[in-house]
């Protein structure tokens, strides 16, 4: 079986395949994310998880060092799952909605709940992420995500 990779059309043009290179406007972002009490991550333009908090890490299943490895959020080994009751894997078209990708396409706050299968348990999260810009640059340079369980652990 092939394994295809979602593309997701962005505004904002890449700054480099491997995504080694990291905006200059995100580096204080990266150390707010890291320092954070929060669940969070941060999301680079081409939707690479450059940094997770220790409480997002855990609540995730991701490991803090991921700002090393820089995987794209869809391609980071989450298991997204549908709300049905078989909970099915996401089709790409519902992995474009969710909020940390959505933000970066629409350059706007985004809103969603996103249910992901964590060591064999399915957890519902509501999750808020925000564009971050650097101006004069006009198109997003990154995304800021937050995650609240909903329902028990």
């Amino acid at each position: 079986m092939t394994q295809l990779e979602l593309v997701i059309p962005l505004r904002a043009t890449a700054p480099g395949t491997d995504g080694r290179h990291l905006h200059p406007g995100l580096v204080p972002w990266r150390a707010a994310v890291c320092a954070s009490t929060d669940a969070c991550l941060l999301l680079s333009a081409e939707t690479r998880i450059i940094a997770i908090s220790q409480a997002g890490s855990d609540m995730l299943g991701l490991p803090v060092d991921v700002d090393h490895t820089r995987p794209r959020f869809l391609g980071s080994g989450l298991r997204f799952l549908d709300f049905t009751a078989g909970a099915e894997p996401l089709h790409d078209a519902e992995l474009a909605r969710l909020a940390p990708i959505q933000t970066l396409q629409t350059d706007a706050l985004e809103r969603s709940l996103m249910r992901l299968e964590l060591r064999g348990v399915r957890r519902t999260f509501d999750v808020v992420a925000s564009p971050l810009h650097s101006p004069p640059q006009l198109d997003a340079i990154g995304a800021l995500a937050f995650f609240t369980p909903v329902g028990p652990a």
